[in-house]
């Protein structure tokens, strides 16, 4: 990219991860939260049709985590950029598999949770256990699911010591 072009980049970037105004902060005067969008920001550069994700929203407070999900469902909704994301949160599994991103007549961008209507079959879920797969399908079969790991694992609760489940 040509020098005079970088900071118009740069701007562009911040300015999707809602950092524009940080500019002039070095990467240790910035939250854990800034810094994972400037993350973000930097994984952007180049317009990849790809990201993937590895612990996004590990070790946030509950605001900043819906933050970095929301920038992950706008990459997906309004970038049309596929999101490759492991975690072990449910709750960040489930907002971005029931949300979707949504521009207001005057140009506003919101994050919306999906409604009784709204099928979001771009987003897949695959599971993996001792280094299988255990699930490949949408959330709504996630959910739906009787494997007894999978209702440990979406509920929260832990396994009882020395259980073991079918891998199917």
């Amino acid at each position: 990219m040509p020098e005079e072009d970088v900071e118009t980049e740069v701007g562009v970037l911040l300015r999707f991860v809602n950092l524009e105004n940080e500019t002039d902060k070095l990467p240790n005067e910035l939250s854990g939260g800034m810094q994972k969008r400037v993350g973000i920001a930097r994984a952007l550069v180049g317009n990849p049709r790809i990201v993937l994700f590895d612990e996004p929203t590990a070790a946030l407070d509950p605001p900043t985590a819906a933050t970095i999900s929301e920038l992950i469902i706008r990459l997906r909704d309004l970038e049309n950029v596929a999101s490759i994301l492991v975690t072990h949160e449910m709750d960040t599994v489930k907002y971005i598999t029931s949300a979707y991103a949504a521009v207001s007549e005057k140009g506003e961008v919101t994050v919306e949770e999906e409604g009784d209507n709204f099928c979001l079959s771009n987003t897949k879920i695959l599971m993996l256990r001792e280094g299988r797969v255990i699930f490949s399908g949408t959330n709504e079969e996630f959910v739906q699911s009787e494997d007894p790991y999978i209702q440990k694992f979406i509920s929260g609760t832990e396994m009882e010591p020395g259980h073991t489940t079918s891998p199917n």
